[in-house]
């Protein structure tokens, strides 16, 4: 790459005086034909200031930079995610730290044969799948791209990243806050097993986790689980259930997901108990369901934009082609609110 002392050589002035000329200095006592030679020589050899070399890089940078494009995929259909906002929560999280990158987004929906589809012509780069998905489903996200990464599931550790929430850190949490406060014998509310789209049972690592905490203080008992699905309707007839065999709440409670809060509150205070005093509750989630229920309950953070920004991470590792996949766990922290009142021994 050419100099300003090359050029000042071959014209026969100084290099301040070529800086000058080329700067376009027009108080620089020269001839017009000093001027002339100066620039000449300059483009000749091809020199270029700092300024226009840094012009140029930036102009080559925009030119070569293309829009990403990422699909992001539900587990659930519209209707179920209006019974659990945590999902939809976590899909408007992900839009939106795509588009402080200035990435697009696409909604993938399942089609008629239960396979995850784009309603556009775009190119994917990555796909951001919301939840558990079947083989079928997943093997349809491949159709589009090897870029995926899972949030809340972790199908296939060797070939896929992930990124979960710390459940054994919940659980511990929630124990350890409800033993704080006097109660060792904590009740379990929320689904013991998840189904898949083809029905497939696998157990929602929040039970697994109390179960075997539980099993391991010799506290577990079959009859403190309150088996119901993550809505109002399911956990308000669970709930029914439950007051109608032992006439009473359970003291401790652990609701597994604030979609099922509502009903639980509702069934418990229809039938005169109290909360906290009566039934003292942890819930996990800290979504609007469990701050702004009467009381605000205390309830398990899991750092939902924490969660969205990994998911983008982990996105622009596999565009590095860094294909050993990674399992990315977020911790959690208990929310102390309203919900549990310290234990009185009469």
């Amino acid at each position: 790459m050419a100099t300003l002392k090359d050029i000042a050589k071959r014209a026969g002035v100084s290099q301040g005086t070529v800086s000058r000329i080329l700067n376009e200095d027009h108080t620089l006592n020269v001839s017009a034909q000093t001027r002339e030679n100066v620039v000449r020589i300059a483009t000749e050899l091809g020199y270029r200031s700092v300024v226009q070399r840094y012009q140029d890089k930036i102009s080559q940078t925009k030119k070569n930079k293309k829009k990403v494009t990422i699909g992001i995929a539900q587990m659930f259909e519209m209707a179920e995610l209006q019974d659990d906002i945590y999902y939809m929560m976590l899909k408007n999280l992900v839009d939106a730290e795509c588009f402080s990158r200035g990435w697009n987004t696409v909604s993938l929906y399942r089609d008629q044969a239960q396979k995850f589809v784009k309603n556009n012509d775009a190119k994917l780069d990555g796909i951001v799948a919301i939840g558990r998905f079947t083989k079928e489903e997943i093997e349809s996200f491949e159709v589009y791209t090897k870029n995926i990464v899972f949030i809340d599931s972790s199908p296939d550790e060797m070939k896929y990243d992930s990124i979960v929430p710390n459940y054994h850190m919940a659980i511990r949490l929630t124990l350890d806050h409800f033993a704080k406060m006097g109660y060792q014998q904590v009740a379990y509310a929320g689904a013991i097993n998840t189904y898949n789209r083809i029905k497939k049972l696998t157990m929602d690592p929040r039970f697994y986790y109390y179960k075997n905490t539980m099993l391991a203080k010799h506290l577990y008992d079959e009859d403190l689980v309150i088996n119901c699905e993550m809505n109002s309707r399911s956990s308000y007839e669970a709930m029914e259930a439950f007051l109608a065999t032992h006439k009473r709440p359970p003291e401790a409670l652990f609701i597994s997901s604030d979609a099922a809060v509502a009903g639980i509150l509702n069934a418990i205070r229809e039938h005169g108990f109290s909360i906290p005093g009566d039934c003292n509750i942890v819930s996990y989630n800290n979504t609007a369901f469990s701050e702004n229920s009467t009381p605000p309950l205390d309830s398990i953070e899991v750092y939902l934009n924490e969660t969205a920004k990994e998911a983008l991470v982990a996105l622009e590792r596999l565009w590095k082609e860094e294909r050993i996949p990674r399992k990315v766990v977020i911790p959690c922290s208990l929310i102390v609110r309203e919900s549990v009142q310290k234990k009185v021994n009469k």
